[in-house]
């Protein structure tokens, strides 16, 4: 027995009067002393003497809280019994003091056998759950309540036939792919059919509750069964793709995209209990291999729906839309895309009221056992990193998966929080069609090959509980097979007659490149009306004085030269005042990484922020300005999700540094530069890219221009390299006023920020105005001895450089636009200097930067002007592995050699 601590009677009394009431009320460390005590004195001391009753009540809630804790631990999860579940020592009665002769003994109106039987079957059978790691007790009893209560265990007959119907259609589908067309990669379903009865359970309650959107995170996993079963994609086309037949009329400039990428739109009805059906329009994007990135793109599209929705007037979107992401086992685990997806969730700019996760759990990645995948005991563990509480159910158990996937949507639309469902199963045919999976797994799939399939099984349950008879089952196999065959008879001619592209909001734009931007300037009055409007505070306000002298330059600096952070607020206010939403967000981004923008400004008594670019929209909820978090890969996949779902809206993302895109590569690899090829999705997103060679080291210089520049094609997107603050403000307009939507790498100014010569002229922003690709030199209008071709920062440097110098005979021009090429730009300055050597003068190592991408334009440029065969040569650093050097001194004397060779 542990000896009392020394405390007050009293004291110890209410601790143990809270204790008995609810153990969870005290310190854990107290259990053990309470548990041996029976019952207070009348005295109000606490007695030495064992009482049965009192003990075995303490020792009752200890086993209750032991299973609410380390239940899953025990549960039988795995259809296989290959990974016999571990359990934990807690979980035994014994544990807890309990002895064979009081395990029939009555406490609290049961007894701690029947007790023992009541958890085990709540928490440790084929369905169990996480949920003691909550904070929000109403959260945490609400669940361990629907746990124990056998919320939805239930099922009725009606429900009972349609989760077979659901079972036997992926069966059928599964089985038709397998005899047709054996060689295909599909990625079958099989192991895991009772995924479309969780996944159908989620939707149709969601339609039921009144939602009438649900935007769906792919995987690879059954993708053809889910998108035609779940999403109600045409078997006829899905059957048309896995033949190879292009999904786009004869002609389109497009490069598609493999079966098991394509996304697609539908719509489904659900029956209440009444008969009334409820539709529900189901959106499952296009994703890459790169599967996991999707999910963040699916939030994205997710929190644009409801912007939309908020500027329409409706008031709680979120409990309309669905975001429902589907993940893999080794692929939540492993990647990283995911931690940082779910760190988004209760974020204010991120936010979508909550996300349903189902985790499809192979217990296999690839050929990866989970002991070499992960370190974690469950490859859903990291969820609870947000404290999303986690349901575990075997595929095995059909009607607890149904279960499973109620109680999540529930949870999620009274909580409005993330909560995922890990089911468990295995893969029939392993990871893909065509693999060997004996070669690694040779027990696990031998045991596979023993193993009935899930809809047989269930099928013989329902006929031997009277839901269905035998003929009923086989008429409905039947009926399955006969759509299958002509669907499949029908694809072989099948050919679509239009593009899936520029649908809905995006039905007025047109195809990326067609057309011509409009003027994007704005004439000086609303000009400096807007730019009064970007610095304005509240009455009182307490402005911080170093930003209130910055704001007073940003408004006398109007006629002698507008700066950068200038002709931005300018861009993004006077699209705000036309309707145009705005979102930029990005790490520091309020401040600006360079402490140049302020788009938030805090009142330096109260702390109370003020955006000023809000009050100038023309409606509410078109103004986002947010600071992310130190994470790139799932912030930019979110922000590209927003840009492919709302064409009205300017989003930006901006890195800290334009080297730290690289921590987001696989996005801008396969979703930026190639959306709209591989799945007609246009996107108008805009990354700015601090980027400059001033000293800063490898990791702060460059924002790798070459790398965007090596996948431009097609007028793919947009690569900026502005020296001209006018030109920066008139891409923002141009790209969300162009009559199509394409992507904008900025290669956005540091030191340029402040640099003396770095503005613009109001009247270059003025009416009749444009983006202008290339930028002649006044000062050398024709007949120079070389043309310096240049762009970004390196073009003042040499400006200073030749004034200091006197020189007079050489060409400085700056090329704005490094993608599409501006080739007749430049070629009709060139043609203005006959006999000039041409130069391309860059900051960047030789193997890094423009220069490679653009010699060959150069050479066509002068092959159709000369016809000595005359060639661009390169100035500039030596090729090199890293950016830049990391010494100062190192820095300054590359730099000098830059500006030396340009104006020899």
């Amino acid at each position: 027995m542990h000896p009392l601590p020394s405390a007050g009677a009293g004291y110890l009394d209410d601790l143990y009067a809270r204790f008995l009431k609810d153990p969870l009320s005290v310190d854990p460390s107290l259990w053990t002393l309470f548990a041996p005590y029976a019952e207070k004195a009348s005295t109000g001391g606490l007695s030495t003497s064992i009482g049965g009753d009192g003990r075995l009540a303490v020792a009752c809630e200890r086993l209750t809280a032991a299973w609410r804790t380390h239940g899953h631990l025990a549960a039988a999860l795995d259809p296989l019994d290959l990974r016999l579940p571990p359990g934990h020592p807690e979980l035994s009665p014994a544990a807890h003091g309990v002895t064979e002769a009081d395990l029939d003994s009555p406490v609290g109106g049961t007894t701690p056998r029947a007790l023992q039987d009541r958890l085990k079957r709540a928490w440790g059978g084929r369905f169990t759950a996480e949920v003691m790691h909550l904070d929000d007790p109403a959260a945490r009893d609400w669940l361990i309540d629907a746990v124990e209560g056998g919320v939805y265990a239930d099922p009725t007959i009606e429900e009972r036939r349609d989760r077979l119907d659901a079972l036997l259609a992926a069966d059928a589908m599964e089985t038709f792919m397998n005899k047709r067309l054996p060689t295909n990669k599909r990625f079958g379903i099989e192991g895991l059919e009772s995924l479309i009865v969780l996944l159908e359970a989620i939707v149709g309650d969601a339609a039921r509750s009144g939602m009438d959107k649900a935007l769906i995170a792919p995987m690879h996993r059954g993708r053809l069964t889910l998108i035609t079963r779940l999403v109600g994609k045409p078997l006829t086309a899905a059957f048309s793709e896995l033949l190879g037949t292009p999904q786009v009329p004869e002609g389109t400039e497009a490069s598609s995209d493999v079966p098991y990428h394509l996304g697609f739109t539908g719509e489904r009805a659900f029956a209440d209990a009444d008969g009334m059906e409820h539709r529900i329009r189901l959106t499952m994007p296009s994703n890459p291999s790169h599967v996991e990135i999707v999910s963040a793109v699916t939030l994205g599209k997710t929190r644009a729906t409801l912007d939309l929705r908020r500027r329409d007037g409706e008031a709680a979107p979120e409990g309309k839309v669905l975001p429902l992401l589907i993940h893999t086992d080794g692929a939540f685990a492993g990647q990283g895309v995911i931690a940082e997806m779910l760190q988004l969730a209760a974020l204010p700019a991120y936010g979508v009221g909550g996300s349903v996760h189902v985790l499809v759990n192979n217990q296999l990645a690839f050929t990866v056992k989970p002991e070499h995948g992960r370190s974690s005991r469950h490859p859903s563990d990291v969820a609870k990193a947000i404290g999303a509480p986690v349901i575990h159910v075997s595929a095995e158990d059909v009607d607890a998966c149904a279960r499973a996937g109620r109680i999540a949507l529930a949870y999620r639309q009274r909580f409005g929080r993330d909560i995922l469902v890990d089911i468990v199963g295995f893969r029939r045919r392993g990871h893909n069609e065509l693999e060997e999976p004996m070669f690694t797994e040779p027990v696990r799939y031998t045991r596979i090959a023993e193993t009935d399939a899930t809809p047989g099984r269930y099928a013989a349950a329902c006929v031997a509980d009277g839901v269905i008879s035998e003929m009923e089952t086989s008429a409905l196999v039947e009926r399955h097979w006969s759509v299958l065959d002509r669907a499949f008879d029908a694809a072989k001619t099948y050919k679509p007659n239009a593009a899936d592209r520029l649908q809905g909001r995006w039905s007025s734009l047109s195809v990326r490149g067609e057309g011509e931007a409009p003027v994007t300037g704005l004439d000086a009055a609303r000009l400096r009306r807007l730019a009064e409007a970007s610095v304005a505070v509240p009455e009182g306000f307490a402005l911080n004085p170093k930003i209130a002298r910055q704001w007073r330059d940003r408004l006398d600096s109007l006629d002698d030269g507008v700066n950068f952070a200038t002709a931005e607020a300018l861009a993004f206010a006077s699209l705000l005042e036309e309707g145009k939403a705005v979102r930029l967000t990005g790490q520091d981004s309020r401040r600006g990484t360079f402490s140049q923008r302020h788009a938030v400004v805090f009142d330096q008594k109260t702390g109370r922020e003020h955006t000023p670019l809000a009050a100038v929209a023309s409606t509410p909820h078109l103004a986002t300005f947010a600071d992310s978090p130190l994470t790139e890969e799932a912030c930019m996949a979110f922000e590209y999700g927003i840009s492919i779902t709302d064409p009205d809206a300017l989003v930006c993302w901006e890195a800290q540094f334009g080297d730290f895109a690289n921590g987001a590569q696989a996005v801008i690899d396969q979703f930026l530069v190639a959306g709209d090829d591989k799945w007609l999705r246009q996107s108008g997103l805009v990354l700015m890219l601090p980027h400059g060679l001033e000293g800063g080291g490898p990791e702060h210089s460059s924002a790798r221009p070459e790398r965007f520049l090596q996948m431009a094609a097609r007028n793919n997107f947009s690569v900026l390299a502005c020296g001209s603050p006018a030109n920066l403000f008139h891409a923002l307009r141009r790209q969300i006023l162009a009559p199509w939507r394409r992507p904008l790498v900025m290669l956005t100014a540091k030191s340029g920020l402040r640099h003396g010569e770095a503005v613009s002229k109001l009247a270059e922003m003025g009416s009749d105005t444009r983006f202008r690709p290339v930028i002649d030199d006044g000062e050398v209008p024709a007949g120079a001895r070389k043309v310096v071709l240049t762009a970004g920062k390196l073009s003042f440097d040499l400006a200073a450089a030749r004034r200091e110098r006197g020189i007079g005979d050489i060409a400085l021009i700056r090329v704005e636009e490094l993608y599409p090429v501006p080739e007749t730009e430049i070629a009709a300055i060139l043609e203005r200097h006959p006999g000039a050597d041409v130069v391309w003068a860059q900051e960047e190592p030789e193997n890094m930067g423009a220069w490679r991408h653009l010699a060959p334009h150069l050479a066509r440029i002068l092959d159709g002007l000369r016809a000595s065969g005359a060639r661009a040569t390169y100035v500039g650093r030596d090729a090199a592995p890293s950016p830049a050097v990391g010494w100062g001194v190192w820095h300054r004397a590359e730099q000098a050699a830059v500006i030396d060779t340009a104006l020899a």
